[in-house]
């Protein structure tokens, strides 16, 4: 039942599904429709589900030990692929002077993901809990009410990646801290 209800809760803190999910109630909630939906259509075709295909396949090839891509080794070759992505997608997105927010969100996650890689060769971080803390001060910035429940949901996703022994404390804690420094930049430079 436990190992369940981890599972349930490392799945919906998932970057896979937290990241579109606030995307598009971004782009929904500050732009025209047909522009919330192409800039939707540019980001989640264009990163999540390219990413996603080759995720799936790599486990089912068992280049990949899961859809975590856990594997310290692996995940080397894995960050490469979405860090030139979202590379692609972000110069788009600046080149077309997209909304401010988006801009900075995305060169926030951008640099986040790259120091991440940098990271991952010394410590396996928390990409579950980056991302997490690291959307979570952007939600703050937008509506504080709804970012103090998002980032009080990351003690329990702390607690799931932990008990599926998919990271240990330390990897847990570089991931809060590395989500934590862009979020916080991001109000920075905002």
């Amino acid at each position: 039942m436990k190992t369940k209800f981890a599972t349930f809760v490392s799945t919906l803190g998932h970057p896979f599904l937290t990241l579109p999910v606030f995307i598009i109630f971004l782009l929904f909630s500050t732009e025209p429709v047909a522009k919330a939906g192409l800039l939707t259509l540019l980001i989640i075709g264009g990163i999540f589900i390219p990413v996603g295909l080759r995720t799936l396949l790599g486990v089912r090839k068992g280049k990949y030990t899961n859809l975590d891509v856990s594997d310290q080794a692996q995940r080397q070759q894995w960050f490469i692929v979405i860090t030139l992505l979202l590379l692609i997608v972000t110069a788009i997105v600046w080149i077309t002077d997209q909304n401010r927010t988006l801009r900075l969100g995305m060169i926030c996650a951008f640099s986040l993901l790259l120091i991440s890689q940098l990271v991952n060769t010394r410590v396996k971080a928390s990409m579950h809990l980056a991302f997490h803390t690291f959307l979570g001060l952007l939600i703050l910035h937008m509506n504080a009410v709804a970012g103090a429940i998002f980032l009080l949901f990351a003690p329990l996703l702390a607690w799931s990646r932990l008990y599926l022994k998919r990271h240990v404390l330390e990897e847990v804690l570089v991931g809060v801290v590395l989500g934590g420094l862009f979020g916080l930049i991001f109000w920075i430079i905002y």
